[in-house]
């Protein structure tokens, strides 16, 4: 390929957003380690960004970056490091990689207090020079009510939420480059990264799962997060899935979904370990959450071993589910056969040494496990269900899909006893994780990236109406809108409210909202050509008077 991309790859930063990092991360965070590893060794100013504050980030990356999961040239960022480093004295405004965590630094500390009586609680972050750069008042909840920063030399600038702090950061870390592709790997990032409005800025969602609920096919409601992210998409420039049968079922949900990719997760094979396979050890790997349904796996491996008691079953991960899993197996009279194995670290090392993986998860956007099982010639038992285990798996050739713990347990068997079938299944895996290389995956993201930089693309990035008024009083915490049609407030989420005038009033009552950027609730079309408009700060609906006149705001997509 070539062109405009490839003349200026490194004026173009691929940042992914996360939460946090960990050294013991689960699927979508390897993804991103995976990616951005790939795109840094194409050129680019490939960057992780975590937005949480974390006190073990630091011994992470060192972690991360000694056993080569975090690429070299890889830079992270987050949210709270970048200020406390840009709030010391003598930082002036200079390279991002200025602004990296160091894993050799200490780069800023947090202290907290209760405010009176009133339940609150009072966040400080201080530099490393004691200067309080950020300040959060956070409710009994959890909530964050409001957020601070206090760096020298620039006005003070408040938040009513984390999002728009965050939104404020990614706009400003757009500015060191060209391009800036955001990714949003963390669900719960999406609006914060469908929000951003720097016009160098191109914006991409990412669904990791499967979108639908419970039974977890076409037709199935939508889960609460996936369909914010269907949502958010509308304003972004891409929003990438994993197969392409997810796309299809996307596309017949939504027609107006126009900007899908297809861009499957990779998995590297690029030092494996010796070859030490057992002919009677079976596997999990995976998170022990409901989802994962690992008592199906248990039940199966039960009715194998009334057959075969020579065959036992490690289950590598942890999770919510942890006790349950084990008290079960207690009770199944199994503990000396199927043991809990905790964290794995590489992954590669369970797989060599297995006959095959199992896997009974009820949902599945790809199934990473799956890839890196077959990548080590261990073949994959599976339960049937979307996505990714009907799309990787072809039944009988590189593992088997089944239906219930009896067919699992059929297949468990079979493969145990059959050295010739294995022999070919766990070729066929390695194909299929060939087709899943880093490289050949790197290729689709940079020809995402090449699209989206091209000079005809028109960003989506987030715009704003003028400034306007509220038309008439309303005594139930509604703006009331005249002359807008449903169509032209379908591009708008935001308000930016930015001033309220206190001296008007209704009943006595002033509005009493400050100005700030809300997310719009509710729009209610009425019959007489107005519009109620609702607007919430985090879950907090604003429920008060607001006089007429008495609040300038914009509109915001």
């Amino acid at each position: 390929m070539s062109g405009l991309l490839f003349d200026r790859p490194n004026n173009i930063q691929i940042i992914s957003v996360l939460n946090k990092l960990s050294s013991q991360s689960g699927g979508v965070t390897r993804v991103s380690l995976a990616r951005a590893k790939s795109l840094a060794e194409r050129g680019f100013r490939s960057i992780i960004a975590t937005v949480e504050y974390d006190p073990l980030l630091l011994d992470s990356i060192k972690a991360l970056r000694s056993d080569e999961r975090l690429g070299s040239t890889v830079g992270i960022l987050n949210f709270f490091i970048y200020f406390a480093k840009l709030s010391r004295a003598g930082v002036g405004a200079g390279a991002l990689s200025d602004y990296f965590a160091d894993p050799e630094g200490a780069e800023f500390s947090r202290r907290s207090r209760y405010v009176g009586i009133s339940g609150l609680r009072s966040n400080e972050y201080l530099n490393s020079e004691g200067w309080v750069f950020a300040r959060e008042i956070v409710d009994a909840t959890g909530e964050v009510v409001s957020i601070q920063l206090d760096i020298p030399g620039r006005e003070l600038v408040n938040f009513l939420t984390r999002d728009d702090a965050y939104i404020y950061w990614l706009d400003e870390v757009s500015s060191y480059g060209e391009f800036t592709i955001f990714i949003a790997d963390a669900s719960s990032r999406s609006d914060a990264v469908s929000k951003v409005t720097a016009v160098n800025a191109r914006t991409v969602l990412t669904l990791h799962g499967n979108h639908f609920a419970r039974p977890f096919v076409f037709g199935s409601e939508v889960t609460g997060l996936s369909g914010k992210i269907i949502s958010n998409a509308r304003f972004c420039d891409a929003l990438v899935v994993l197969t392409d049968a997810q796309r299809v079922d996307l596309v017949n949900q939504f027609p107006s979904l126009n900007n899908l990719a297809v861009i499957p997760n990779s998995v590297s094979k690029d030092t494996p370990p010796p070859l030490t396979r057992s002919g009677n050890t079976f596997v999990v790997v995976s998170r022990l959450e409901s989802v994962k349904n690992i008592e199906l796996v248990i039940r199966a491996f039960k009715i194998a071993l009334a057959k075969n008691n020579s065959l036992c079953l490690d289950i590598w991960g942890h999770g919510s589910r942890g006790g349950h899993i084990q008290a079960l197996i207690d009770a199944s009279g199994m503990s000396e056969q199927v043991v809990l194995r905790g964290y794995a670290n590489p992954v590669s090392e369970v797989f060599v040494q297995a006959r095959a993986s199992l896997s009974a998860s009820v949902s599945e956007g790809f199934g990473l496990s799956i890839l890196e099982s077959m990548a080590f010639g261990c073949p994959v038992i599976s339960l049937s269900s979307n996505y990714g285990p009907v799309e990787l798996i072809k039944n009988g050739v590189n593992g088997y899909l089944v239906g219930d713990e009896q067919e699992m347990a059929k297949k468990i068997l079979g493969l145990a006893a059959d050295d010739v079938n294995h022999a070919s299944m766990s070729s066929a895996g390695v194909e299929t994780a060939d087709e899943h290389s880093p490289s050949k995956v790197a290729d689709k993201w940079v020809s995402l990236i090449h699209k989206l930089t091209a000079p005809e693309w028109r960003a989506k990035t987030a715009s704003g109406s003028v400034s306007i008024r509220n038309a008439a009083s309303s005594v139930g915490g509604n703006i009331i809108l005249t002359s807008y049609t449903k169509e032209e407030l379908s591009i708008y989420r935001r308000l930016l409210v930015v001033r309220v005038d206190r001296s008007k009033k209704v009943g006595g009552a002033a509005c009493l909202i400050e100005p700030g950027v809300y997310n719009i609730h509710h729009l209610q079309f009425e019959d007489d050509g107005r519009v109620l408009l609702k607007f919430a700060q985090g879950a907090n609906v604003y429920k008060g008077v607001v006089p007429r006149y008495s609040v300038e705001f914009k509109l915001l997509s």
